[in-house]
């Protein structure tokens, strides 16, 4: 089926997917509706945080962690350990780690994966600066520093959704909000995946970027 007729049939038989925002985490869970493509928790980080992420951008250290959690009792223990050792040392940074913990907890307890992959990585340049849509359920990401992910709302007049020039209306989110991103790989939502991008990144700047997938 055409695009077109795909998203005419979406249109006459149920809502087009749409991004559900609060600031409160319960937003979350909205993920799991079939009409939702988006969740954002905005929210402020703490001057804790803030300070280490000024502390880490003026020293120029760099974060690059890719690795695998298993989801088992041992979970907390072992980000803990483990991002006690990979990052540098300053103040704040024990709250950082908490945050993160925060977040697998809830990443575990909305989708009790088997394991779950993560990226924490300083980023000076966009990872993927073209709009698209990934092949997978859904994906945490966050920012803790410097601007958040690029994304669109649904086209209401059947046109791409994906974009061939750059659009006129571009949302973003902000750095400490939390946002599930379905993607195409979720039950019955090939098509309907949320298109985004990562925000150029200016000269001089950084984002620290968290992200976690499925990985079973």
């Amino acid at each position: 089926m055409a695009a077109a007729e795909q998203l005419k049939t979406r249109q006459l038989s149920t809502q087009l997917p749409q991004a559900q925002i609060s600031d409160s985490p319960e937003v979350l869970t909205e993920i799991y509706q079939p009409d939702c493509n988006l969740a954002v928790w905005q929210r402020d980080l703490v001057p804790e945080i803030n300070s280490y992420i000024a502390q880490l951008n003026q020293s120029g250290r760099e974060i690059n962690l890719r690795t695998l959690l298993s989801c088992d009792d041992g979970l907390e223990s072992e980000s803990q350990a483990l991002l006690q050792r990979k990052l540098p040392e300053g103040e704040g940074k024990q709250a950082l780690i908490d945050n993160i913990c925060e977040l697998l907890d809830m990443y575990q307890c909305l989708f009790e994966p088997q394991q779950i992959g993560v990226r924490f990585a300083t980023l000076r340049r966009a990872m993927c600066p073209k709009f698209h849509v990934d092949y997978l359920p859904a994906r945490l990401v966050t920012c803790f520093g410097g601007n958040g992910t690029e994304w669109l709302p649904e086209p209401q007049d059947g046109s791409p959704r994906i974009p061939e020039g750059e659009p006129k209306k571009i949302e973003q989110l902000k750095a400490g909000d939390v946002a599930l991103l379905k993607g195409d790989g979720w039950f019955e939502n090939e098509g309907y995946g949320i298109v985004h991008r990562s925000p150029a990144v200016a000269p001089g700047e950084m984002r620290l970027f968290l992200s976690l997938d499925f990985a079973d």
